[in-house]
């Protein structure tokens, strides 16, 4: 034990000194290009935005909005932060100055279907500016589009993915038109294919003894179907109505067989049992939104957003497992759960003048989830109901917020912007459990931006968030492969940060930046896994934590390496956290949050003949969680099909030879790292518990090739 913590120990420190020793390359490599000529996009007259015409990005051939928006120096698409309300849940990439009115449609989804021809120009905003809505952002990206544009337009993408003998094909198609003024764009998009994954999972008994060894793999089946509509008009009198609808079909289906033996004298292995874990779900959502604005006076418009959510979800799980002696077992679990989510907004924009400006909100929203779970266990004799508290329960919360914020910009180097929110909420529970509660949360902001140069700004932000409730919490959830219970807990509520950040960015030459971000939060009632009754895990409140972090973004051009239009993309973060643990009493970092992580995203484009090519590294993700008779320590080093994850090593090269469409071939996963899991348990609570068994998991997706195509007509 005391070697694997070690070795754990040695590992982490060899990761950060990697991770601090990127983040002193970037800031060399910031520093001698200090002397290179600013050739970079024109500024506005607020230094903090710079102007990208469709010019800035003719060499990366793009054939969507997310093309070229990904190519903007310094800049990284995010969706927004799990906050409560809309405004807060926003992402930081606007079009035509405003935000979509959506909050389960990604940014890169809604960029994807927008066609580059359509771009007239692209800003970058750092700090704040009049007349934008940043929503206490420090830097967004306002995508601004031509206009009286008649002319039909089809975008597709068709990819083919081979991995472990299985080929997938996936794609999407759009058609944009303009009809009367409004231009209209329908979409269909499909997601999907068969994963595997496989591996061996050992457990051990102390002091370190083999006691069983699984072979195991797991074949998932993916479907997503999703067709998207959005109309915008604009009229001559300056109101603007944007209406966007979506719908979801999608279903995932697991099949995770495990032969599980165990060591004989010598050596050998003997059968000791088969399981088998099966899981299918099916999810069907729909979302209608939209937004109209019109403008009061000269100095005054108003905005109105509406925006409904409705999720259904069946679930089902089966667990069997068969012995040596044939003895049979198993268990099943049925689950459905049907969310609602309604919001109503009002937006009132104030121009006081060149320097000022007002922004007064409104905001009402009605949540609800209902949900029941049922789960029956079968020892030989049938299938009986196994009772647990909180399985059929109804959640519902009314919420109100109203805000202020005042932008001043005394001159083209100084922003300075400040925010007061409000909110009041009443939450209630019902069915198994019954509780009603009442919360309100002020929550203040100030964000202040100053360029130093015209290459270099410092950015200072403070505010309060307030956090996003999952409704599933309140319900009791059953994960049968890992043989784990998470009780619903009526007494959850979220958490409040007081979250201080300061930044500096660099920029320099044509597509160099360097951005460093350090960030302190101060977090009141964190959330996290709690016991109940010494007997189960829960999701419930931890009392108070602290957390900084470190976070680098930087690309950088490889011109004066002797790479001709070449750039090295470098992200990554820092981070810890202190918390009391409620099982053991003593400190320890907050679950889930990887300490460090960086990404390095190298792309040169030949544009003579019009070929790219380029590799990405992701380190990996390392997390740890905290259960009553349990702690684990999971490592995604690439190989998972999930979203999001890692790919440890890729590589790729484009071409746009073929008039009106890019091709890419892409090899992902080069190294075929694993994904491991150590879970120690315990006999009793992990404050005076004994370690009663070590299991070690090691998965391997392999390699991934794929082929995508990308065109317009």
């Amino acid at each position: 034990m005391a070697d694997a913590i070690g070795l754990a120990l040695k590992t982490r420190v060899s990761h950060l000194a990697l991770c601090l020793a990127v983040i002193l390359f970037s800031g060399a490599a910031a520093v001698a290009a200090q002397g290179v000529q600013d050739i970079s996009a024109s500024a506005d007259a607020n230094e903090g935005i710079s102007v990208y015409p469709p010019e800035f990005f003719a060499g990366y051939y793009p054939v969507t909005a997310l093309d070229m928006v990904r190519q903007v120096p310094g800049f990284t698409i995010n969706n927004g932060d799990r906050v409560r309300g809309f405004g807060g849940a926003a992402g930081n990439v606007l079009i035509d100055g405003e935000r979509p009115s959506t909050k389960s449609d990604t940014l890169e989804n809604i960029l994807q279907r927008i066609p580059a021809d359509r771009v007239d120009h692209i800003e970058l905003i750092r700090g704040s500016a009049p007349n934008i809505d940043m929503r206490g952002l420090s830097r967004v990206v306002n995508v601004v589009l031509k206009q009286g544009q008649e002319t039909a337009q089809n975008n597709w993408t068709l990819s083919s993915t081979y991995a472990r003998r299985r080929i997938i094909v996936n794609g999407e198609f759009v058609h944009n038109a303009t009809i009367k003024g409004a231009s209209i764009t329908l979409g269909l998009l499909r997601e999907g294919g068969p994963f595997r994954t496989s591996g061996i999972e050992r457990r051990f008994a102390p002091p370190g003894t083999l006691s069983e060894h699984r072979d195991e793999f797991s074949q998932r089946f993916f479907r997503f179907w999703q067709p998207t509509f959005n109309l915008e008009k604009k009229f001559d009198d300056g109101r603007f109505l944007h209406l966007n609808a979506k719908a979801t079909d999608q279903r995932f289906d697991r099949n995770e067989p495990s032969f599980v033996q165990e060591p004989l004298p010598g050596g050998a292995l003997s059968f000791l049992r088969f399981d088998n874990n099966i899981v299918k779900t099916h999810d069907q959502s729909t979302e209608f939104g939209g937004d109209y604005s019109l403008p009061l006076n000269k100095a005054m418009d108003l905005k109105f957003i509406g925006l409904r959510n409705s999720t259904v979800a069946h679930d089902r799980f089966f667990s069997s497992s068969i012995d040596n002696a044939g003895a049979q077992s198993a268990s099943r679990i049925f689950n459905r759960e049907k969310s609602v989510e309604s919001i109503a907004r009002s937006v009132l924009d104030w121009k006081l003048g060149k320097k000022h400006s007002l922004q007064l909100t409104a905001e009402g929203a009605l949540n609800s989830l209902n949900a029941n779970l049922q789960l029956e266990q079968d020892n030989g004799t049938g299938f009986e109901v196994v009772v647990l508290p909180v399985t059929d329960t109804r959640v519902k919360e009314r919420r109100a917020e109203f805000s202020a914020s005042w932008v001043y910009v005394p001159n083209p180097k100084l922003t300075v912007e400040s925010g007061l929110k409000y909110e009041t909420s009443r939450l209630s529970q019902s069915g198994d459990a019954s509780r009603t509660r009442h919360f309100s949360f002020p929550k203040p902001s100030l964000s202040i931006s100053y360029n130093t140069s015209k290459k270099d700004q410092l950015r200072f932000n403070i505010e309060r968030k307030v956090a996003q409730l999952d409704f599933g919490d309140f319900v009791t959830s059953v994960n049968l492969t890992d043989n784990q219970t998470d009780v619903g807990n009526p007494e959850l509520e979220p958490d409040r940060t007081w979250s201080a950040k300061l930044s500096w960015e660099r920029r320099f030459s044509k597509k160099g930046s360097v951005t460093l971000t350090g960030q302190r939060d101060w977090i009141t009632q964190v959330q996290g896994l709690v016991p109940i009754g010494n007997t189960f895990d829960a999701p419930g409140n931890l009392g108070n934590a602290r957390r900084w972090k470190l976070d680098l973004t930087a690309r950088l051009p490889m011109d004066r390496l002797g790479l001709k239009n070449a750039t090295l993309d470098v992200t990554g973060f820092l981070r810890d956290s202190a918390v009391t643990d409620p099982v053991t009493g003593r400190r320890r970092v907050l679950e889930n949050e990887p300490p460090h992580n960086f990404t390095l995203d190298f792309r040169q484009d030949l544009s003579a003949r019009k070929i790219a090519w380029g590799w990405n590294y992701n380190n990996g993700l390392t997390r740890r969680r905290f259960r009553l008779f349990e702690e684990q320590v999971s490592h995604v080093g690439g190989g998972s099909f999930g979203g999001g994850n890692p790919r440890a090593l890729s590589v790729f090269i484009e071409t746009t030879k073929i008039k009106g469409m890019t091709a890419t071939f892409d090899i992902r996963n080069v190294l075929n790292r694993p994904n491991e899991r150590t879970r120690i348990f315990f006999d009793g609570p992990r404050s005076t518990g004994m370690i009663e068994a070590i299991e070690t998991q090691r998965r391997k997706a392999g390699l991934r090739y794929r082929i995508r195509l990308r065109g317009s007509f």
